[in-house]
């Protein structure tokens, strides 16, 4: 009976086991809980950056836009054609002659051609105003992708940052726990005091919570990158490799003249400054004649469809108007301070691509010096830490400098890890500070 009842209860055991760990395995593989995880590499984000984003295919639509506008605008070269019919039934008033009213059916059709052959260069500058805006959409393409390169760049390094932040305050947790233990034990065989446990429990939950914050991190790095590339942003991503360094060879100079050659914004305001330029023709229209073509035609009768009695004119229209009380000068006058304006606002973008290659060119160099400078400065803090636990542990050292080697040792590793991640985005940066083409 007894032997009975324990088959029972091992039974028993055994399918809640099954059923704890059926239901932990359908936790784990459940969508959108984290179970798959994406191995991505640069090259990969930045491809689905400019094939996601929206940002890049907004450009595209506003470029597919100037196209239709472009062709609108040719148009006004060329004739166009109107054609209507009218369906009418009148009654005519009676008089002496005819005191009896008549109702009359009349169907008209008339067609009509105007060709506008002259119109003060007004139509040629809008057309060439239409082919600026078109050559602008471009450079905004070119420019959306350069963007969008150094976002999911930017994000990327960061994730990558984040990742080895994660790391370090493992570290630092692991290290002050194992430190934490030593100490412990040194207080039970009554060699140091209680304020040294306490003070040592006091770094380890600091370095607890400095954990948790480079988790938040780590994950809001991750969900960024995730929005930038197009993927949902529940999605684990895997980053291979860690934060590199290659010393960069050009010049300034170099860099600087790249950047007038080659960036998006300086392309588009000498797009805009010829534009408003156009605009001044425009304008100045108004004091000019307009001389169209006309052709009409028309067909009448009083019986469905109308199709008799033809008759057609051909003449030229010229229309002048001699005074608008001021109409035309003030359009005159608002056009050509708008193309000063554009003028300055060429002048000032060649100005801000000047300065934004020399601030990130300086910024990457000063960079490149803290990597030299803090990657001695972790070998410096970690024998620094090793020394001064060893002379806690002989009794010739004080608990706190030993934690306050600790700190130095932690800060040390984040400096170099900062100088890293900023070399890198620095580097990203003066690519598209340059203007560098995006394949």
């Amino acid at each position: 009976m007894k032997n009975r009842q324990q088959r029972k209860w091992i039974k028993a055991l055994v399918v809640s086991l099954t059923a704890v760990m059926l239901m932990m395995g359908t936790v784990i593989a459940a969508p959108g809980t984290g179970a798959t995880t994406k191995e991505l590499t640069l090259d990969e984000a930045v491809k689905l950056a400019l094939t996601n984003n929206p940002t890049g295919k907004i450009a595209v639509f506003d470029f597919e836009a100037a196209k239709g506008a472009l062709t609108a605008a040719r148009s006004a070269r060329w004739f166009t054609i109107s054609a209507s019919h009218k369906d009418a039934r009148s009654l005519s008033a009676p008089s002496v002659l005819n005191p009896n009213p008549v109702e009359t059916d009349q169907y008209t059709n008339s067609a009509t051609l105007n060709w506008t052959l002259w119109s003060g260069n007004k139509v040629e500058s809008q057309v060439s105003q239409a082919k600026l805006d078109l050559d602008s959409k471009q450079w905004g393409i070119a420019k959306s992708r350069q963007q969008l390169k150094y976002d999911a760049t930017d994000a990327y390094f960061k994730f990558m940052a984040a990742r080895d932040n994660v790391k370090l305050s493992q570290e630092s947790v692991e290290r002050l726990e194992r430190y934490l233990q030593d100490v412990k034990l040194q207080f039970d065989v009554g060699v140091v005091a209680k304020v040294d446990v306490l003070r040592s429990e006091v770094e380890l939950a600091k370095a607890k919570q400095s954990l948790i914050e480079a988790q938040n991190t780590y994950d809001l790095a991750m969900a960024t990158l995730n929005n930038i590339i197009g993927f949902p942003l529940t999605t684990e991503l895997n980053v291979k490799g860690d934060l590199s360094y290659a010393r960069y060879e050009k010049e300034l100079a170099f860099c600087v003249d790249a950047a007038l050659r080659q960036r998006p914004e300086i392309s588009q305001y000498t797009d805009a400054a010829k534009s408003a330029q156009e605009a001044i023709t425009i304008a100045k229209s108004g004091y000019l004649p307009t001389v169209s073509a006309v052709y009409n035609a028309g067909w009448y009768d009083s019986k469905f469809a109308g199709g008799n009695n033809y008759n057609w004119s051909v003449y030229l229209l010229t229309n002048w108007t001699l005074f608008d009380s001021g109409l035309t000068a003030g359009k005159v006058k608002q056009a050509v301070e708008g193309y000063k304006k554009a003028q300055e606002q060429l002048k000032q973008t060649v100005d801000s691509v000047q300065l934004d290659v020399r601030q990130t060119y300086l910024s990457l160099k000063s960079a490149e010096q803290s990597i030299a400078t803090s990657s001695s400065a972790v070998g410096l803090a970690e024998e620094d830490y090793k020394i001064k636990v060893i002379r806690y542990q002989a009794g010739v050292g004080t608990n706190l400098d030993v934690l306050d080697a600790q700190v130095a040792l932690t800060t040390a590793k984040n400096n170099f890890l900062k100088a890293m991640y900023e070399y890198n985005n620095f580097r990203a940066k003066l690519d598209k500070a340059m203007g560098a083409p995006v394949n």
